[in-house]
């Protein structure tokens, strides 16, 4: 089992590291749901722990449905930061299409995954917003480098998205792995994974922190 932490300082990171997790997602303003972070942060991070990184990308925040100007700058934030010794990229982004359904930007998705490349992408809880989020899976396959999907079924919890968490995993496999999150601690853990099985879960408070 992978444990990911979600962590916006130095300190919560050093903390992540040190009390057990496997690899931690680096971004700003947790308070905002989590946004790019600076490239000291990120550099001070990679020197300071032994653990997989992955970062944020978010230029803001507010909703996931970016102008051009905004992808061309989050595009710029992935060149400039995949620089550094980092495991990948955790990006969304939505489009509302003429008959009014939330569906992924996979345009946008497409300009970040090539940027990253080879680096890894992870798609990010924006999905839970999306209509009809089974039929958003199959697509993804098609981009190489894009191989996790960070989700909590939908709900505000992994507990409350447990069915479609399942639905998700057997759609993605074995091309995408599903991230399990959503108000995932160190005290839920072992019952959520009882029920789910997955191999990879995410929380701000998934690892105890004893020191």
């Amino acid at each position: 089992m992978i444990k990911e932490a979600c962590v916006d300082t130095l300190e919560q990171a050093l903390s992540a590291a040190r009390n057990g997790a496997d690899q931690i997602e680096l971004c700003a303003n947790l308070e905002a749901d989590g946004l790019t972070p600076d490239d000291d942060l990120i550099r001070q991070v990679a020197a300071q722990i032994d653990i997989p990184i992955k970062v944020m990308i978010r230029s803001r925040s507010g909703d996931f449905f970016y102008t051009a100007e905004e992808l061309d700058d989050m595009v710029a934030d992935v060149l400039r930061i995949k620089q550094n010794p980092i495991l990948g990229f955790v990006f969304g982004a939505l489009i509302l299409t003429e008959e009014q359904s939330i569906r992924l930007d996979m345009h946008a998705l497409r300009r970040i995954s090539e940027a990253a490349a080879p680096l890894p992408i992870t798609v990010h809880k924006a999905i839970d917003l999306c209509t009809d989020i089974l039929s958003e899976i199959p697509q993804l396959k098609d981009i190489s480098n894009i191989r996790y999907l960070l989700t909590s079924g939908g709900q505000a919890t992994a507990q409350e998205g447990l069915a479609m968490l399942k639905a998700m995993h057997n759609v993605a496999n074995p091309e995408i792995t599903i991230i399990g999150a959503g108000k995932i601690t160190y005290q839920n853990l072992s019952d959520l994974d009882n029920n789910l099985k997955l191999t990879h879960y995410h929380g701000k408070k998934i690892i105890q922190t004893r020191n």
